[in-house]
């Protein structure tokens, strides 16, 4: 018992409290309240006040209050759980009955009172023999929010979103925020990170460039009573907002008053007067918002990245913090992403006290509670630089659009993140980030991922404020969480399996079978056999295997193994097909045996049934097609020119796939009734399993393209089956002729020459061309000297009399002396004007280099500036927009010895 009931209490606050710490207070009183007690306020003095009669004295305050300094200096308040850190609170009741709630900043001070309610709740009063403490493992802690869309608003790109009413309304939703600032405190969250492109032109409107305005008057003046109205009250609640831009983001109306274009890879005077200014207010109206600072994407960070943060950035904050007379400045967090950050970090040589670090966690998927290699030298390195160091749970590609909830797979992450990886930073992605808040499912009304999705973000901020806890402990805490969802114990039980086993299937599959995890995969939607088979031609991205994943090997590698009669090494592809089958099905065990003891939130669980099953479906269909993947390796590896010596593995190979999309049709099926949409980014970037996220964002999109896979794969196997060659390899197909060239300017950078073979591709050394695609002879292409580009920088400004494509030839080799081909891992502005994919492989051969493939950049008519990065390269020319591009292989031998013929029509191939 309590033993309050006959008490009296007076609640002293300190004298400086701030409004986290006045918030607490209030719900102290809350709660002593709810119990019946009576409480009175009185302002806490530099000493002590013993309570008189019966009360209790509730001393509220940080330790840096003088009468909480004074009680320690007294020997009075002492330490058993160690004094409270950042956020860090310390509850005990002292001898003289007095209740001492303190911390190591306001924001500690709140979640004291927060704590203490919640025992005063529980007991019913005051309880009378208290002493814990707590201070948090990770010092930032919180979720990321999309200003964003599912899909781009031509001429703007992704992230570049006015803020608008149309466009967000949700954001200007109180109870909505109100509502999440809540739950955010009740988990102990402290930060939320609001994301955009270029925020800033829909918050201030600034006198030097008033063109730069993205939205009416009356617009901007709702978005600054908003944004005001969320800091203040997210700050009564422990929470601080960030706001993230990317570099060089422009507004379109400032790009188009100035005739420049809307992406800026390199400063300029002009769009760093703008963005000055532009941030400088920003910071003297809001100088209690975060800064959250891309430096790469659009501008090229490695080459750039140092100049604009020092000399743009770092100036405006600075002017803004000195125009609004701020005690303290904004924390800026610098993201570590398409650039190195230590030189930017060496260069601010502590010029700014509250600079921080972020990095991907996994990359853009949940892969691996251990993550290695040169990304977690990456996270060591920035958390050993004295900030705070943040990890970002990021996108969570793999995992769309499915419920996620396996808390112990998070719990060992946290764990990962504090031990290993050195952090003390969460931020953390939404599972189906593009659509804030509403989460994919089909239902009516909507389903808000604030609700489908609760433990999701109670999970991971429960580990950031502690992750080394108790797994007996923990597997109750959860039972007990979901039985309060759905009305039974035994209910509760079978929910956390459930989502335990489901929690473990995706993560296996893309880490080991997976082309990327990022932007240009949804792996729920499956992949093709030339995905899984050939995977260079897809440019698989290798630190999903060799940073985001355990030791182990690719399907390339465990076939290699096999054939050589060796020794397997780790996790291997059948390991993790196998592992996603089993618990895949021990989920639907477990979904299926808690069903008859739910008692509420029926709905729910049905959901959650049908995610299970689901799962369980692509489970199965990756495990079908791995085994026919691996054995059409077998016949690549095997094949001699022979077509009976590999029929039989090839007919075996076509029965597994028939069961694949087999199963396939069934997960179309069903999720026709579940789901509306796989994946939240419905953008050209989602490249796997097939181009573009819109077209091809849904199973029902994607079930025609397998089953003619399967048609393909079939025939071929059959006349491979009969003793001939299919014609793909039979026959050499004609070549298709020269490309249609156009007029080519070139106004500044580079030489033209003509593209032919004896010619040089740099115009300071003897290094001709020795074989040539027949589809470049003869066209316009530039040129620079090899001396100058080679591991520097080279641009050039030209102008196309029509709309038409830029052939740029990449070497192909990965050492940084060569330019190399953008990626959407890094870039998600990467594939704007295409390119990704050659047009030409090995197109062209040169003495003493590297082939070269040929990429093609669409460009309209008119003036423009080719500015690629780091690294030599040369452009081959230009040609018109209509041109057909085979992406042929002018070795000879690649796209044969490939296999990828076995998947495509061979009546087209005659043809």
């Amino acid at each position: 018992m309590s033993g309050s009931a006959q008490h009296a209490v007076v609640i002293s606050p300190a004298a400086d409290v701030g409004p986290a710490a006045q918030h607490g207070i209030e719900m102290l009183g809350r709660a002593l309240a709810d119990t019946g007690l009576d409480y009175r306020n009185e302002p806490l003095g530099t000493a002590i006040r013993r309570p008189q009669g019966g009360e209790v004295c509730v001393v509220v305050g940080a330790r840096t209050a003088p009468a909480i300094t004074a009680l320690e200096e007294q020997e009075w308040l002492l330490y058993n759980t160690g004094a409270p850190g950042p956020n860090g609170f310390y509850l005990s009741m002292l001898p003289g009955r007095i209740l001492v709630v303190t911390g190591g900043d306001d924001v500690g001070v709140l979640y004291g009172c927060l704590e203490l309610a919640r025992l005063i709740a529980a007991e019913g009063g005051i309880p009378w023999d208290l002493e814990a403490g707590q201070t948090p493992d990770l010092e930032l802690r919180g979720p990321a929010i999309g200003l964003q869309l599912t899909e781009v608003e031509p001429p703007r790109q992704v992230y570049e979103y006015p803020i608008t009413p149309d466009r967000f309304g949700w954001f200007y939703d109180r109870d909505l925020w109100l509502e999440m600032f809540e739950t955010l405190l009740s988990q102990r969250a402290n930060v939320i990170y609001l994301w955009s492109g270029h925020p800033f032109a829909s918050f201030v409107q600034t006198a030097q460039y008033p063109e730069a305005l993205e939205v009416t008057p009356d617009e901007l003046a709702l978005n600054r009573e908003t944004l005001a109205w969320m800091v203040a009250e997210a700050g009564r609640r422990g929470i601080q907002l960030f706001l993230m831009f990317y570099n060089i983001h422009i507004p379109l109306p400032f790009a188009r008053h100035h005739d420049i274009p809307l992406h800026q890879p390199r400063p300029t005077e002009l769009t760093s007067r703008y963005t000055r200014a532009v941030l400088t207010d920003f910071v003297r109206d809001f100088p209690q918002v975060g800064l959250y600072v891309c430096l790469g994407e659009v501008l090229q960070g490695d080459l750039y990245g140092t100049e604009w943060f020092t000399e743009t950035i770092l100036p405006a904050v600075e002017d803004g913090v000195a125009a609004a007379g701020a005690q303290a400045p904004p924390p800026i967090l610098l993201r570590a992403h398409s650039l190195d950050p230590k030189p930017v970090i060496e260069a601010t040589a502590g010029r700014y006290p509250a600079l921080h670090t972020e990095a991907k966690y996994n990359g853009e998927s949940l892969t691996t509670w251990n993550p290695r290699g040169k990304w977690q030298r990456t996270h060591r390195y920035l958390a050993s630089l004295g900030g705070v160091h943040v990890v970002n749970i990021h996108i969570l590609a793999d995992l769309e659009p499915f419920r996620y909830g396996a808390v112990t797979f998070i719990q060992r992450s946290v764990r990962a993140i504090r031990h290993r990886l050195d952090s003390n930073g969460l931020h953390l992605y939404p599972l189906f980030y593009w659509e804030w808040p509403l989460s994919p499912d089909k239902a009516e009304p909507r389903l808000r991922q604030l609700d489908r999705d609760w433990i999701w973000f109670e999970a991971w901020h429960r580990y950031a404020w502690k992750c080394d806890r108790d797994a007996d402990d923990e597997r109750r805490y959860w039972t007990g969480r979901l039985a309060g969802q759905f009305g039974s114990e035994a209910a509760g039980a079978a929910a956390l399996e459930t989502l335990e086993a489901m929690g473990q299937v995706a993560p296996r599959l893309v880490r080991r079978l997976g082309i990327t995890e990022g932007n240009r995969q949804t792996l729920s939607l499956g992949m093709t056999l030339s995905q899984l088979t050939n995977p260079a031609r897809h440019r698989a991205y290798d630190d999903l295997w060799l940073s985001h994943a355990p030791a182990g090997e690719r399907l390339e590698e465990f076939v290699a193994t096999e054939v050589a009669g060796g020794t397997h090494i780790g996790e291997t592809p059948l390991d993790v097909v196998e592992d996603a089958v089993r618990f895949a099905s021990r989920a639907q065990a477990a979904v299926d045996a808690g069903r008859a003891a739910v008692r509420t939130g029926g709905a729910e669980y049905e959901r959650l049934a049908g995610d299970a099953q689901a799962i369980a479906l692509l489970a199965d269909f990756y495990d079908l097609r791995v085994r026919a993947a691996v054995e059409i390796l077998r016949a690549r590896a095997t094949f001699a020119g022979e077509p009976l010596a590999i029929a039989g593995r090839l007919r075996e190979a076509v029965s597994l796939v028939e069961a694949s999309v087999e199963v396939y049709r069934r997960l179309a099926g069903l999720t026709a009734g579940t789901y509306w949409y796989a994946n939240s980014m419905q953008t050209p970037q989602r490249k796997i399993p097939f181009p573009n996220g819109k077209v091809y964002g849904h199973w029902q999109q994607c079930l025609p393209e397998y089953e003619a896979e399967l048609a393909n794969l079939r025939a071929n196997a059959e006349i491979l089956a009969r003793g001939d060659l299919p014609p793909a390899v039979a026959e050499r197909p004609a070549l298709p002729g020269r490309f249609r060239g156009i007029d080519l300017t070139v106004h500044a950078g580079g030489e033209v020459f003509e593209v032919a073979e004896g010619k040089a591709l740099f115009d300071d050394v003897d290094e001709p061309v020795v074989a040539l695609a027949e589809e470049l002879t003869g066209l316009r292409g530039v040129r620079f000297a090899k001396s100058a580009v080679l591991g520097g920088e080279a641009s050039v400004e030209f102008s196309l009399a029509q709309d038409g494509h830029l052939l740029v030839g990449y070497f192909k080799d990965s050492s940084p002396t060569w330019l190399q081909v953008p990626d959407l891992e890094t870039n998600t502005h990467a594939d704007e004007r295409g390119g990704l994919t050659p047009v030409l492989t090995s197109a062209v051969t040169v003495s003493w280099n590297p082939a070269v493939d040929v990429h093609a950049f669409r460009y309209e008519a008119g003036r423009h500036t080719f500015a690629p990065g780091r690294g030599a390269y040369v452009i081959l020319g230009a040609v018109a927009a209509d041109q057909e591009f085979t992406g042929r292989s002018v070795s000879g031998t690649e796209r044969e010895d490939s296999f990828d013929w076995l998947y495509e029509n061979p009546i087209r191939s005659m043809a």
